[in-house]
């Protein structure tokens, strides 16, 4: 019985991390975050900042108010209006809320 415990065990530990973690990143990774692709955010759109919370119902919701631009002239970092208060977010961590047309 241990012997079969034993290897169990470990098969067990591996698949729930497996469907866990690794699904929900990899997920994750495919649809928000693209390096060849420059987000074209402007001034007084609505987007989700991202937090330390997992869960993308937890992340904080604002406006930007001002974008940062890099030497290169693309977008690199936002100020962010949340209930908080102003912060200073860089691109990667910012996911548009609302398409404006």
């Amino acid at each position: 019985m241990k012997r079969k415990q034993y290897q169990t065990t470990p098969l067990k530990h591996f698949w729930n991390k497996w469907k866990t973690q690794y699904l929900l990143d990899l997920k994750t990774v495919h649809h928000f975050k693209s390096p060849n692709i420059h987000k074209d955010v402007e001034i007084g759109d609505v987007v989700l900042v991202e937090g330390s919370s997992k869960s993308k119902l937890l992340w904080d919701l604002g406006t930007i108010q001002e974008t940062l631009i890099g030497r290169d002239g693309h977008i690199r970092a936002c100020i962010v209006k949340t209930k908080k208060g102003l912060f200073r977010k860089p691109v990667q961590l910012i996911y548009l809320f609302e398409l404006s047309e």
